[in-house]
């Protein structure tokens, strides 16, 4: 009994370590990530696979091992060392290897539902230390008190705020629990942060959250619900300096970029237009390159930088604007670009593998819940990245876990 009680208390701790470190330390991150692995032993000794799951937890696992393979190929194919390509693949793409080293811990449903409300507990406290920091003065509006604070308010906020309204509707009566975190969560990105990735994604996903909804908004009292809560965050939203200054910026920006020359846009400073001529100049290297295997993400830092030079861009607007050219801030590109048409397709086939895999859970709040993640996922990847990212890449690797490794979470009160 002492055995299975530490067996399930270490991994606790250390997802607890983890889902704090995730906004705030990048060594965190990496130290409790080793610190769980090291538990790995204990649980994949005694794992067994559901059996009406294995078939697609094995297939799932084989698109990983299948994409992380490619990727090392790729780089040997395209002139890069063994030691190299294996190096590249571990720092872009371990969050996808540890998410089939981890599975057996994150398959005991009290260890992933820990683990979710975790994240969730780290979401909340973060957005609202900021939101009051905001209010009370200490920062502006679009400040943080860390630097790192600013990945919340993303596919993370946002991926938070629907499945707490996915409790909310399918739970018989809703709680302070639920109700709470997500009114901290909502104003905190409308009032205090400036990531308007935030509210694309939010506008982006509504249609899609309520399109998997569809036979309970078609219940009256939900739909007048839905109505009323729309009407509230529009009308928080419009009130919003923060939101109007942000996407106003938006606009300024494009209209910016468009009215110049090719070579001031080699130059350009701002987030929309650095967007913009990275999608004009992978373009011009997914021209140049071999649209099966791509220039190999060893060689792509250079490539990349040499097609932009090209264009106009000088080192010194390299290193202060454009991260020397090692991440695109589009991820389709980026795997277009590095691994070719063969690792694209692969790396939305994992993602295709984990929907088919949502839609087979009973859960109805971890099967929506999962769903809207990912549609997260894929729309922040347009121009933002995820797995090459730390936090992002490894907010991906738990929620992967957290909502596919378990049989059911038990988050709804009835199941369908």
């Amino acid at each position: 009994m002492r055995k299975l009680e530490f067996k399930h208390i270490y991994p606790q701790l250390v997802i607890a370590l983890l889902a704090a470190a995730l906004l705030t330390t990048v060594a965190g991150i990496n130290i409790t990530v080793l610190l769980l692995f090291l538990a790995t032993p204990w649980f994949w000794t005694t794992f067994e696979f559901e059996s009406t799951e294995k078939a697609r937890v094995i297939q799932f696992f084989a698109l990983i091992a299948a994409f992380c393979s490619w990727d090392i190929a790729t780089n040997i194919l395209t002139g890069a060392s063994l030691g190299k390509a294996l190096s590249a693949m571990s720092h872009d793409l371990r969050p996808f290897v540890f998410v089939v080293l981890l599975w057996p811990i994150f398959a005991v449903e009290k260890l992933a539902r820990f683990a979710l409300w975790a994240v969730m507990t780290a979401f909340v406290a973060v957005a609202g230390a900021n939101l009051l920091a905001t209010l009370l003065g200490p920062i502006q509006p679009g400040q943080y008190l860390w630097r790192t604070m600013h990945h919340l308010h993303g596919q993370m906020s946002a991926g938070a705020i629907f499945l707490l309204a996915q409790l909310i509707l399918v739970q018989p009566k809703a709680t302070w629990r639920t109700i709470f975190p997500l009114v901290i969560l909502v104003a905190a990105m409308v009032f205090a942060n400036e990531r308007r990735a935030g509210y694309f994604l939010l506008t982006a996903g509504l249609p899609f959250w309520i399109y998997l909804n569809r036979k309970r908004f078609a219940l009256g009292k939900n739909r007048w619900w839905l109505i009323a809560t729309a009407v509230v965050i529009v009308l928080g939203a419009a009130s919003s300096s923060v939101v109007q200054s942000r996407l106003e910026l938006v606009l300024q920006e494009i209209h910016q970029y468009l009215a110049m020359t090719p070579e001031q846009r080699a130059g350009v400073n701002t987030s929309v237009g650095i967007r913009l001529q990275f999608y004009t100049s992978i373009w011009e290297l997914l021209k140049l390159s071999n649209w099966v295997i791509g220039v190999g993400s060893v060689h792509f830092g250079d490539a990349f930088a040499a097609v932009n030079y090209s264009m106009g861009t000088t080192p010194e607007q390299a290193k202060t604007y454009f991260a020397n050219f090692q991440n695109p801030h589009n991820e389709y590109m980026f795997m277009l670009a590095t691994k070719g048409v063969v690792g694209l397709v692969l790396y939305l086939s994992i993602f295709w593998q984990a929907s088919r895999m949502a839609l087979q859970k009973k859960d109805e709040a971890q099967r929506i819940g999962l769903l809207m993640f990912v549609c997260m996922f894929m729309l922040s990847i347009t121009f933002n990245s995820m797995v090459i990212d730390m936090e992002e890449g490894h907010f991906m690797m738990l929620i992967l876990l957290m909502f596919l490794a378990p049989k059911s979470l038990t988050l709804s009160c009835r199941q369908t």
